[in-house]
């Protein structure tokens, strides 16, 4: 996800090099302990309400036997008396400019192989579904869950607002297993606070004949009666994500990915599609094939810049062309840095998101026609960064560290600035310490070692240790820790 921050950045670190042979980072690929969900979903328009059954072949990734299975139930997080609501106080206005409004989702049969169970629910914000009986690893157990969504007004990842829908983490999705347990974050109002797993999705929503529906994944479509069904299926994704309204679209194929553009209304709609393509392009390129056959980019009501999921971004439609350029390219950018690599969004936020935007300075510096340069880029960084830091500071606050969770930030602004703007600084300066040539094959053995898979900070590091051949852990947690404060004299 994208805050728009006119944020700032250039530093002068004098740090030590010592110089040694690393080894490659492993491979965290989860191919073949892939879950599989398949879906059937119908909007109700004048009930602001989808009704869906959800059947997921859920494997045991892990590496020991589970006593059940969770779920996280993200719309949780919109209903009323949320403990951890979506929206954080300061943001409530420009989320629900209509007023509050809530939503929500109730898990109303649930099946496992072939036998009804109880309905569990559990967690700190009692968001999580949990569905008894041992598996063991790389076992795989069915299981059935119909659940009804009703949908808040507001201009959020999930929602209705001005006709539009969007469904972003809308449905029951497994818990990763982290460190012998599973990971039952809640849906904190900083960052995406979501992880998951890889895998295969089949998906079908029906609406009323009027709407289209963007979606993750190539799509086929079947029309009776006035209803308009639309089938959706990917591989290899962490969630999957749709979008219902009265779209115009356009669409081409560009390098044998499927690009389409869905909007109400857009003064050039080519230019937008061109810039996903050049996007893609870009980063193919530089970091590895795209893996996917098809991206859809969406201009929707929507509180911050923009969303990424799986084939499939948010754009905010209250962006002027300038910032669109930018959110298209950023969030296009989180196709390698999340979708491909996950990364603990939680945990080590700057991992996701100051890489993110580190790469939409590499987009802009390696297409000069959209006339933004790097030394721009990193200049508005440094000297957005450096007003924080003394407004920081006058508020009695010193810690910048950036290794904490999105839950430890202490405001939207403090987590953006500390993650998206600190981190972008961070990947530069450690650009200008070991050169072109290893930082980009980093980034290449980065990319290649993680895909599919999830990646930590140690496998960020072993990337351009491995490139460099130096020693860089010294180097990142001056930044990680908070050593490299950059305060204004």
């Amino acid at each position: 996800m994208i805050k728009k921050i006119k944020a700032v950045a250039l530093s002068i670190l004098v740090f030590s090099l010592c110089f040694a042979a690393f080894p490659l980072v492993g491979c965290n690929s989860q191919l073949d302990a892939k879950s599989k969900y398949a879906i059937t979903a119908t909007y109700y328009e004048n009930e602001k309400r989808i009704d869906a059954t959800m059947i997921v072949e859920y494997v045991n990734s892990a590496a020991i036997e589970l006593d059940s299975v969770m779920f996280h139930l993200y719309p949780r997080a919109f209903r009323e008396g949320a403990r951890f609501p979506a929206v954080s106080p300061s943001q409530l206005y420009d989320a629900y400019p209509l007023g509050m409004s809530y939503g929500d989702i109730s898990i109303l049969k649930v099946v496992r192989d072939g036998e009804e169970q109880d309905i569990t629910i559990v967690g700190e914000d009692e968001d999580i579904l949990r569905v008894d009986g041992a598996i063991k690893p790389h076992a795989s157990a069915t299981i059935e869950i119909d659940f009804l969504l009703r949908l808040p007004t507001v201009r959020h990842r999930f929602g209705l607002f001005d006709g539009i829908v969007n469904l972003g983490n809308w449905y029951p999705i497994a818990c990763i297993v982290r460190e012998g347990k599973y990971d039952a974050t809640p849906y904190y109002s900083n960052g995406d606070p979501f992880n998951s797993d890889i895998a295969d999705y089949d998906v079908s929503i029906s609406v009323p004949e009027k709407f289209k529906v963007a979606t993750s994944g190539r799509q086929t479509e079947s029309k009776s009666n006035g209803t308009k069904t639309v089938r959706a299926k990917i591989e290899n994704a962490r969630d999957l994500a749709a979008v219902i309204g009265q779209f115009n679209v356009i669409s081409k194929t560009h390098n044998g990915v499927l690009l389409n553009y869905y909007y109400r209304s857009d003064m050039d709609p080519p230019y937008q599609l061109g810039t996903a393509a050049d996007a893609l392009d870009t980063y193919s390129e530089m970091f590895g094939a795209y893996i996917y056959d098809s991206l859809s980019v969406v201009k929707t009501p929507f509180l911050h810049g923009g969303m990424e999921y799986p084939a499939l971004i948010y754009i905010s439609d209250e962006l002027n062309q300038s910032l669109f350029t930018e959110v298209i390219a950023h969030e296009t950018a989180h196709q390698w840095w999340y979708a491909a690599v996950g990364s603990d969004q939680i945990r080590e936020a700057w991992l996701d998101e100051g890489l993110t935007e580190y790469t939409t300075t590499l987009f802009y510096e390696f297409n000069p026609s959209y006339g933004v340069t790097r030394n721009e880029r990193l200049a508005d960084a440094m000297s957005a960064y450096i007003l924080f830091c003394e407004r920081y500071k006058n508020n009695g606050k010193d810690d910048t560290s950036m290794n904490r969770s999105v839950a430890q930030f202490s405001t939207a602004l403090e987590y953006s600035f500390l993650t998206y703007v600190k981190g972008e600084l961070m990947i530069d300066t450690l650009r200008e310490s070991i050169g072109d040539k290893a930082f980009f094959e980093g980034l290449k053995i980065y990319y290649r070692e993680n895909k599919l898979g999830r990646a930590a900070c140690d496998d960020f590091i072993g990337a351009f240790e491995a490139a460099s051949r130096t020693n860089l852990k010294g180097f990142f947690n001056s930044w990680l820790t908070g050593k490299v404060k950059m305060f204004a004299a």
